[in-house]
C-alpha cells in the first residue's frame, strides 16, 4: 500500500515539476519572440512541444515554432510545423493565414490563396488574411476580385489603413477618379504625413487635367520623402501633361538616375533625346 501512495505522490510531483517547467520555456519563448531572437525563441519553443508532445495545446506552439522558422529562412521546417499545428486544430486562423503568407513569399500562390479563404471561412472578417489576399489579387491584375477582399476587410474594419489605400488605388487604376478622390481626401485627412497618399492623389488630379492641384500634391509628396522615386516620375509627368518637355525630362532623368526603370517611361523619354 505505501508502495501505491509512494508512486502517486511521485507522479503528482513530476506532473506539477513538468508544468511547472512547460510555465518557465514559455515565458522564455514569449521574451526570446519580442526581443526577435528567433534562434532561442525556436529553440525553447522546440523543448515546450518535447515536454508535452501530446498535448492539445501544442497547436499553438507548433505556429509559433513555424513563425521562428520562416523569420530564419526556414521555410520547410516552417511550413511542417504549421502542418502539425493545423493537424492539431484545423479552426486556427493564425496557422493558415502564416502558412498561407510562407508559401506567398515562395510563390506558391494558389496555396497561398487556398490557406487565406480557409482562414477567412473561420472568421470571414481577419484583417491579416483579408489584406494579404487582397494584395496577392492586385499583383495577379485581377482588381475586381481584390477590391471585394478590401471592402470586406472595411466593412469589418473600418479604420484598416491598408484596405483603405489599396481600395482607392484599385479605384483610380479602374478609372473611377473622382470617387477614388473622395477616398484619398479622406485619407490624407487622417494620415497628413503619408507621401505615398499625395502621389497618388495627385496622378488622381493629372488624370482629371487639374494641373495646378496635382503639383501642389507632389511637391506635398516630395517634402515628406525627397528621395521617393515614384513622386520624382509624376512630378515629370505632370510637366510632361502640360507640354513642358523641358522640365518633364530634368524630373525623368533624376528618376532614373535614382533607379527607376528607364522602360517604364519609355515612351515620354522620346522627347528627352
Amino acid at each position: 500500500m505505501k508502495n501505491i501512495f509512494l508512486t502517486i505522490i511521485i507522479a503528482l510531483a513530476f506532473t506539477f515539476a513538468n508544468a511547472q517547467n512547460r510555465e518557465q520555456l514559455i515565458e522564455k519563448a514569449k521574451s526570446f519572440g519580442a526581443l526577435g531572437d528567433d534562434v532561442n525563441a525556436e529553440k525553447v519553443t522546440k523543448q515546450i512541444i518535447a515536454l508535452d508532445p501530446k498535448s492539445e495545446s501544442n497547436y499553438i506552439y507548433w505556429s509559433n515554432l513555424g513563425t521562428f522558422q520562416r523569420n530564419l529562412g526556414k521555410q520547410e521546417e516552417a511550413i511542417r510545423s504549421y502542418d502539425s499545428s493545423i493537424r492539431l486544430n484545423d479552426m486556427f486562423v493564425t496557422s493558415y493565414a502564416n502558412r498561407a503568407k510562407l508559401y506567398s513569399e515562395l510563390n506558391m500562390t494558389d496555396l497561398a490563396i487556398a490557406d487565406y479563404n480557409k482562414a477567412i471561412a473561420i472568421d470571414p472578417y481577419n484583417e491579416n488574411a483579408l489584406l494579404d489576399l487582397g494584395m496577392i489579387y492586385v499583383k495577379k491584375g485581377e482588381f475586381a476580385t481584390a477590391r471585394a477582399n478590401f471592402e470586406t476587410l472595411l466593412a469589418g474594419h473600418p479604420e484598416n489603413y491598408g484596405a483603405a489605400s489599396n481600395l482607392a488605388i484599385i479605384k483610380k487604376r479602374l478609372g473611377e477618379y473622382p470617387e477614388a478622390l473622395v477616398d484619398f481626401n479622406r485619407l490624407i485627412e487622417k494620415h497628413p504625413g503619408e507621401p505615398m497618399l499625395y502621389n497618388n492623389r495627385a496622378d488622381v488630379y493629372l488624370k482629371l487635367q487639374l494641373f495646378d492641384k496635382a503639383m501642389i500634391d507632389i511637391d506635398k509628396a516630395l517634402k515628406l520623402k525627397p528621395d521617393y522615386l515614384v513622386a520624382i516620375i509624376t512630378k515629370g509627368e505632370i510637366y510632361y501633361e502640360q507640354g513642358d518637355f523641358k522640365n518633364a525630362c530634368k524630373y525623368f532623368n533624376l528618376g532614373i538616375s535614382k533607379g527607376f526603370q528607364r522602360e517604364r517611361i519609355a515612351t515620354q523619354m522620346e522627347k528627352c533625346q
